[in-house]
């Protein structure tokens, strides 16, 4: 895991904990019946939880069970979270589903102690709404570990099969070379040795004897740069391969061949052809086949065009096809390997890659021999197109969403505790009186005293309806109750009427209801 990820992770985690431990809060707080020190340690002991679900999954969702008795059973979100994570990283199914009896057990005990003992139907509305948050984000967790191992086993599997794909390249430039040098030796071994030869007769050689040796020598000589610049055409297959290489004359009985298969095969020349050797003329024939040969075979129907272009300084011989009728043949790319090797040694250069309108082109350029410089420098193995780690890039793409999701998630996450925290620990930002100030004032108190313990008048609710009858010639305004208060009795608003600068009328009502 790279550093951002790890990054991404700890946010993810922070604001995770964050959240559940605030909804565990104000769940604790909202039945009425805990202090305040029972109710926070609610929340610091899920706080603890959370990070600790990665280590212990399964004690931590009983840990979490039990917490969920103090809160009278509303610790939906805890309980979803710990349920996800326990059936994601249990090793076993039997101590998972021993914990999910036991969540169950306190699911319905804690729902008996805060709301009464449950009946029949009860008991079904209960059992559905734990299967829901607590069994069915297990089943998914655990599905999710399933598919992660299915495409973490596929990368590797892939990564091992650029590997061998690799090593194939590797093993056919192998042979291509061990080829050539056996064919080295075998057509240049006879000139060699009489040249040997020649030589070390020169030191005890007369003049005349001097200058005829002089003469076999440049003749062998000649001859020897004449079969090594032919290297290809003195080449074979191997054993079991399909008999010497054709001559750029015989294009024409290689495209007949594809024709008829029922191929639609088109030859062009263009420029005036020239004597070459056949070194050039056996790789771009090797070229042509190469072409013609994959697009038969992955590109079945498409129409396919030779072209061999003489043109000023070097010989471009180039197979182009179509989009065709898509076939699963498998390839290794071994033949584009050698066929690379080929052309290297000829001097010249292979390009092969899909074309803008969805075919395939395969071309080489082979320089004459009185421009050639030397062999191409030698290219890196390149696995066919679109081959290449498309997988690789699937995964990063997948892991770059993936973190931009977690960072979404934990400023999500963040802020939904930032609010519930404004909202739990100032309830006067909201414009809410709570309990404790409602019991504090009574009438007769001063009209400025009560004020001052009041939010200011700006924030007091409008078009409230309910209540009992005003006093005759007072002044009223309402306030809402505070968050916490609001969760357990509902819409509850607060009244304070004034008259001559005292409180002459207080009162609680259900927005909508009579008033206490």
């Amino acid at each position: 895991m790279g550093r951002a990820a790890r990054a991404a992770h700890v946010a993810y985690e922070l604001g995770l904990a964050m959240l559940v431990c605030s909804a565990a809060t104000v769940a604790a707080a909202a039945p009425g019946n805990l202090t305040p020190a029972l109710v926070w340690a609610v929340g610091l002991t899920t706080l603890v939880l959370i990070p600790l679900r990665l280590r212990h999954p399964v004690a931590v969702f009983v840990a979490g069970a039990v917490v969920g008795l103090c809160t009278g059973g509303e610790n939906s979100l805890v309980l979803l979270v710990l349920s996800a994570s326990a059936g994601y990283r249990a090793a076993r199914w039997r101590p998972l589903c021993a914990a999910f009896g036991f969540g169950w057990l306190c699911w319905v005990v804690a729902a008996w102690l805060w709301e009464g003992r449950p009946g029949p139907i009860d008991l079904v509305v209960l059992s559905a709404l734990f299967a829901l948050f607590g069994v069915v984000p297990a089943i998914v967790g655990r599905m999710v570990r399933r598919r992660r191992a299915v495409v973490a086993s596929m990368h590797r599997r892939n990564v091992d099969l650029h590997g061998r794909q690799a090593e194939v390249a590797r093993r056919a430039q192998i042979r291509e070379r061990a080829r050539i040098a056996r064919d080295l030796h075998d057509s240049l071994g006879h000139k060699l040795t009489l040249i040997s030869l020649y030589t070390g007769t020169l030191p005890t050689a007369d003049e005349e004897q001097r200058a005829e040796t002089a003469a076999l020598l440049r003749e062998a000589s000649t001859s020897a740069m004449a079969e090594l610049r032919q290297i290809l055409g003195i080449l074979r297959e191997d054993d079991d391969g399909a008999g010497p290489v054709g001559g750029l004359d015989d294009l024409d009985d290689l495209a007949g061949t594809a024709r008829a298969t029922g191929a639609d095969v088109r030859v062009t020349r263009d420029g005036e052809p020239r004597p070459l050797p056949a070194l050039t003329t056996h790789a771009a024939y090797r070229v042509v086949q190469e072409g013609l040969t994959n697009a038969l075979r992955h590109a079945h129907g498409a129409a396919v065009r030779v072209v061999l272009r003489y043109e000023s300084s070097t010989l471009t011989a180039e197979v182009v096809n179509g989009r065709g009728d898509e076939r699963a043949a498998q390839s290794s790319g071994q033949g584009l390997f050698g066929l690379a090797e080929r052309v290297r040694l000829a001097g010249g250069s292979l390009y092969h890659g899909p074309t803008p309108e969805g075919g395939y082109r395969l071309a080489a350029m082979l320089p004459y021999p009185d421009s050639r410089t030397g062999a191409a420098d030698e290219p890196a193995p390149q696995p066919p197109p679109g081959d290449s780690g498309d997988f690789a890039e699937l995964v990063a793409r997948g892991k770059r969403r993936s973190l931009l999701g977690l960072a979404a998630a934990a400023v999500g996450a963040v802020s939904v505790t930032v609010l519930c925290g404004v909202g739990v620990a100032f309830p006067e930002w909201m414009g809410a009186v709570d309990p404790d100030t409602f019991e504090a004032v009574h009438p007769g108190d001063t009209e400025k005293t009560v004020r001052a313990a009041l939010p200011p008048a700006s924030w007091a609710e409008t078009g409230a309806a309910g209540g009992s009858p005003v006093p005759e010639g007072a002044s009223c305004v309402d306030y809402s109750a505070a968050l916490l208060t609001q969760l357990r009795e509902g819409s509850l608003v607060y009244r304070f009427c004034f008259r001559d600068g005292v409180l002459v009328h207080k009162q609680a009502f259900q927005d909508g209801g009579n008033g206490t």
